[in-house]
């Protein structure tokens, strides 16, 4: 019997040992079938799970998992689904093929005339599904009901085979995207059809449906109807010559809105339109007669419209009245083209040439109260931020307004002055001005709550007597950042929320939540009873009803949990006068779950560095739980790898933590190649879980393990303002020297760096300060902070003025007070003493790191005779975006790594590079023998 229990054992042994010889290294060809996981939702009554999983380039599917049985469907290609409020369906989109949608590119077919997804409704009580093809959207009730709307493509009319075709059809004056409106009811099966619909609107309750039909071609008729769900019946509210849009319906789907334009011009000028369908009476309320809002202003055609949660109020953007100018019929080249720049200008010429689209359609904010039968115009060109709070029912909104300090932003903080305002009567009260911080009003409408970030304390301020009071100054904890390393005030850990009725705000520190009086009378309470601080552990309050206003103490509260050294996470439960309590605590990473609405059962995700965060699902204490999907099966034929934990003492005396990732088939006798990736910090991110796909710009962790690499990835802190480089140094230097020491199966001849941007920078630095490592990648490095301080980050149209006096450069003052700084901190000042080969990405349309950057240092390497390479790619934004560029670097960076750290032949394009005559017909990916 012993000996047939060894020959079993030896045999699963020797099975293991064969799974695992017959695995291979990933490779760049495998980046294709790796999937993704993603859109997971859980239906009202937590009987019904779906996801989607999507490959990196190619079909899809989506995924329905029933919970009580633990069956699993799909349906190819499914995407963006929702279910219904009642979990009877799940309603889906399904793209066209993506082969089929490659061939009709590749003939140049139109956007518009594209393949057109599908729309599918599966009933899920009967486990069938209905197809309706050539879909433009759907819309589905939100609260009940049993019916929705979706728009259709257009069927295509029938030619006439009597019509002359030689007779020209007069041009339709405004083009209108029309199709035909479907409305629904998706348990019996009965369908309504109306042909030429522009918009429509679905009630909260699906109750109602209105759409718009526009008809005909040189004389265009716009029809607003209403549908009643309840008598199955179509109403005709408005119907005239020109163009309706933007229709819009209460929640309970009795009061309706749109805008409407009799013009001919190009720039249309609209009227807000509104009725009530009880009363049976429409309005004009706004229009450019109206003495409401301000002069030559009317409603605008680029504000949303949309009622409040209680159907109380209807909420629309107001704006200055279009302007048709004269038609242009000057040639281009009869034209000047000039951007003047002013000192006074608020905004630098490149930031207001950035965001000239988006003011251009700027609007502000207005309100219609149909019991008042009153118009308010809540924002104006000194407001123009307005927010609204508990989905617009609440009496006071939050007025702010950055107009006078944008000067300051090119090299300051951002502040704004802070107004509160009665949607009832329009009254705006200016009550905090100046602030750099976050500012809101409670729930109840109680208080304005915000965070001083000049004295790191927690202020409220009571609305009805005007008294401010500072709650967190007698508390000895800190609410700040204590993590904060750079040259600016921290800012806050945050509002975990309010109990009802604004009695008390709970406020949390780096690991614990705090119950304070807002009114000051009261003293405050640790509620985790400083279970975090003493473990360790940072809690943040996970809110798993969007709807709540209030959090209620008295019932268990979920809380999220991650420990800063060990880096477990998971979830505890809080109870009233108890310690947190454990529910699950691994070494693992978990995002936030969600909560079925109606019933107490819960999805999330699950990761570690080995196991890809694959949806899991159970009860509301996580017992039991069960692992709902599986993403990607096939990573078991290939090599993996693992991580662990590291420390050692920085050359500031500071104890750092780190990662270190090592190939699967490990074996400690070996000496491995070491690549070390950084950026800030990096270890907190023990347990995420690294996709094989194509770079962007930083190496893939699990590519390169798979291919016999370590990587190391050191945790950088910056207690010396001015000094970033050389915090980077310590951090970095001293990191990999203990790990060189420590361990004897890392090769100490062939470490190599990578980092991207911010990492960039400091592998720029580095390599004029050590000759340790072998060679180095960087990507959008900065090599020059003087000419780069003046700069302009082009995605924004910003000055880059503030990131070094402030934010992450962290010099912490001015080129002209802190001089020696910028140029002691500037690569290119030291490219004599550069000894390590070097290769750079930095792209043509960098919107962060001025392209000049990275083509100072490279003339300066190259001038100097050191080895150096630039990879811009054409077209590309700081990170690369485009599949084959992303392959390509892919590529690139690992044969330059393998070249330099592994003895590897070079490739021709290292060797040889590649003549602007050859671009586009050679890679030069082949190694010179």
């Amino acid at each position: 019997m012993k000996k047939s229990i060894l020959a079993i054992l030896f045999c699963l042994f020797i099975g293991s040992l064969l799974a695992q010889t017959n695995k291979i290294p990933l490779s760049h060809a495998d980046y294709d079938h790796w999937k993704n996981l993603k859109n997971q939702q859980i239906s009202a009554n937590g009987e019904w799970i779906t996801y989607e999983v999507n490959p990196q380039k190619g079909d899809g599917y989506l995924y329905l998992y029933q919970v009580s049985t633990g069956k699993l469907d799909s349906v190819a290609r499914g995407y963006q689904a929702i279910f219904s409020p009642e979990s009877e369906i799940l309603s889906f989109n399904i793209k066209a093929q993506f082969d089929t949608i490659r061939q009709a590119k590749v003939k140049k077919i139109e956007k518009k005339d594209l393949p057109k997804d599908s729309l599918g409704i599966w009933n899920l009580k009967e486990n069938s599904i209905l197809h309706f093809a050539e879909l433009e959207s759907f819309k589905i009730p939100e609260e009940k009901g049993e019916w929705m709307a979706f728009l259709l493509k257009m069927p295509k009319e029938k030619k006439d085979s009597l019509a002359n075709d030689s007779i020209e059809k007069p041009e339709t004056k405004t083009k209108i995207e029309k199709g035909e409106l479907v409305i629904l009811n998706f348990l019996s099966g009965k369908e309504y059809r109306y042909k030429d619909v522009s918009d429509y609107a679905l009630s909260e309750n699906g109750n109602a449906v209105s759409f718009v039909q526009v008809e005909g071609d040189s004389i265009q008729t716009s029809k607003v109807n209403w549908f009643t769900a309840n008598k199955e019946q179509v109403k005709i509210v408005f119907e005239q010559e020109g163009i309706a849009k933007k229709t819009s319906l209460a929640p309970n789907g009795d009061q309706l809105s749109f805008i409407f334009s009799a013009d001919t011009l190009k720039n249309k000028t609209f009227a807000l339109y509104y009725q009530n369908i009880k009363l049976n009476e429409l309005k004009v309320l706004v229009d450019t007669l109206s003495k409401d809002i301000q002069k030559d202003w009317t409603v605008s055609e680029n504000g949303e419209i949309y009622f409040s949660k209680n159907g109380e109020k209807l909420f629309f953007g107001v704006a200055p009245r279009p302007i048709n100018e004269p038609k242009d019929t000057l040639l281009d080249e009869e034209k000047y083209h000039v951007d003047v720049w002013n000192w006074k200008d608020p905004l630098l010429q490149p930031q207001q040439k950035v965001q000239a689209e988006k003011e251009k359609k700027r609007t502000w904010l207005a309100v219609y109260n149909p019991l008042e039968n009153k118009v308010l115009q809540l924002g104006n060109e000194n407001l123009p931020e307005v927010k609204l709070y508990d989905d617009g029912n609440s009496k006071l909104a939050l007025g702010s307004s950055s107009l006078p300090y944008q000067q300051l932003t090119s090299w300051d903080d951002w502040y704004s002055d802070y107004y509160v305002i009665d949607t009832k009567t329009g009254k705006k009260d200016m009550v905090l001005e100046k602030k750099n911080s976050r500012v809101n009003i409670s729930p109840a409408q109680k208080f304005l709550i915000w965070f001083e970030t000049q004295d790191s304390i927690w202020y409220s301020y009571q609305i009805e007597n005007r008294k401010t009071v500072a709650l967190t100054r007698k508390i000895k904890a800190n609410f700040y950042d204590e993590t904060h390393d750079t040259p600016s005030d921290p800012s806050p850990y945050g509002v975990v929320g309010w109990t009802k009725g604004d009695e008390e705000v709970i406020i949390s520190d780096r690991y614990d939540f705090w119950k304070l009086d807002p009114t000051g009378v009261k003293s405050s309470e640790n509620i985790t009873n400083s279970f975090g601080r003493r473990n360790k552990i940072r809690f943040d309050y996970v809110k798993l009803n969007e709807e709540e206003l209030f959090i209620d103490l008295k019932k268990p509260v979920l809380l999220s949990a991650f420990h800063e050294f060990t880096k477990k996470s998971g979830f505890y439960r809080l109870q009233q006068d108890e310690e947190p309590e454990e529910l699950v605590f691994e070494d693992a990473g978990f995002n936030s779950p969600l909560k079925a609405k109606k019933a107490n059962q819960l999805i999330w995700k699950r990761s570690t560095f080995k196991d890809y965060p694959n949806l899991w699902t159970g009860n509301m204490r996580f017992t039991n739980p069960k692992q709902v999907s599986d993403a990607n099966p096939q990573q078991k034929n290939y090599l993996w790898g693992d991580v662990e934990l590291v420390k050692w003492t920085s050359g500031d005396g500071e104890e750092l933590q780190g990662l270190l990732y090592k190939p699967e088939n490990f074996d400690p006798n070996k000496k491995y190649p070491m690549l070390v990736y950084f950026y800030e910090r990096s270890s907190d991110a023990l347990h995420r879980h690294h996709v094989p796909q194509p770079n962007w710009s930083i190496i893939n962790p699990s590519y390169c393990v798979s291919n016999d690499y370590l990587i190391f990835m050191p945790d950088i802190t910056y207690h010396k303002i001015g000094y970033p480089g050389e915090c980077a140094y310590s951090a970095v230097v001293t990191g990999t020297l203990s790990m060189m020491d420590r361990y004897s199966f890392i090769d100490k001849e062939n470490i190599g760096l990578q980092g991207q941007s911010w990492g960039g920078y400091q592998i720029a630095y580095l390599v004029t300060r050590t000759n340790l490592f072998k060679c180095a990648m960087a990507g959008a490095p900065v090599s020059n902070m003087t000419s780069a301080y003046g700069g302009i980050r082009w995605g924004t149209g910003m000055s880059r003025m503030f990131q070094y006096e402030h934010t992450q450069s962290r010099i912490g003052g001015t080129l002209w007070n802190s001089t020696l700084q910028y140029i002691e901190n500037s690569p290119i000042f030291y490219a004599p003493k550069i000894e390590t080969p070097l290769l750079m990405m930095h792209n043509d349309h960098d919107g962060a790191v001025p392209w000049y950057q990275g083509i100072e240092l490279f003339v300066a390497m190259r001038r100097l005779q050191k080895p150096c390479w630039l990879l811009s790619y054409n077209d590309e934004d700081h990170n690369l975006k485009k599949r084959p560029n992303r392959v390509d670097l892919s590529i690139r960076t690992m044969q330059f790594f393998d070249f330099y750290l592994k003895g590897k032949p070079a490739p021709e394009w290292m060797v040889d590079g590649i003549p602007a005559v050859e671009k586009g017909i050679t890679d030069g990916y082949d190694l010179k023998k």
